[in-house]
């Protein structure tokens, strides 16, 4: 593994780490490096992801450490009842101020890819975006689309930058220029509300 998640909560029921691009958050059938079982390297027993990231996107995670934390988080999840934003850097110029996008999305597992059609074909994609600097964008989703953002950036000629797979010019960091910045969510123990921000080194916003 070349970079490990960097630790910023953990107790007996979950933990919230920092996830590297580039590493995967549950195993797969190659043995690639991955989250979970470093997680229960960390600590033992078993752990569950309760959400994901893609594995080229960095950023905030979750992990529960135990059945019934987890239970409870994934009802959070299905309710909406979890805060999340993710930032995000372009070579393009973004739009103004504050915007929304909504689009039809058809996940493509034989390509592993999202693209935008017509409705009603796919499914409603929705966020909403703030410009931070000319190329860079904090977004919020509404919706929990395979790839997302990056097929809706790709899809208004602002791909993500590193993200060649959707049309973002190559760069020289690991990963994509996306990163999930910030997490709210109920403790599934006490009840406290818990509150993340985190920003890559690349994020030029959060330098202002």
């Amino acid at each position: 593994m070349e970079k490990e998640p960097e630790v910023l909560y953990v107790d007996g029921w979950i933990a919230v780490i920092v996830k590297p691009a580039g590493l995967m958050v549950e195993p797969d059938k190659h043995g690639h490096p991955n989250v979970q079982d470093w997680a229960e390297h960390q600590w033992g027993g078993t752990t569950w992801a309760v959400h994901r990231l893609d594995r080229p996107t960095s950023g905030l995670l979750v992990i529960a450490r135990k059945k019934t934390a987890c239970t409870r988080l994934m009802q959070q999840f299905e309710k909406r009842q979890i805060g999340k934003r993710y930032v995000f850097r372009t070579e393009e110029i973004l739009p103004e101020g504050e915007w929304y996008w909504e689009d039809q999305l058809e996940k493509r597992p034989a390509e592993f890819r999202s693209v935008v059609v017509e409705a009603p074909a796919g499914q409603r994609a929705s966020l909403r975006g703030h410009r931070q600097s000319e190329r860079e964008a904090e977004v919020e989703l509404f919706t929990g689309r395979y790839h997302q953002i990056r097929a809706q950036a790709a899809h208004r000629n602002v791909p993500v930058l590193g993200d060649v797979f959707y049309g973002g010019s190559p760069w020289m960091e690991a990963g994509i220029a996306l990163h999930a910045s910030y997490l709210r969510f109920t403790h599934p123990q006490s009840q406290e509300v818990l509150e993340f921000h985190h920003y890559p080194d690349w994020y030029q916003g959060a330098k202002v």
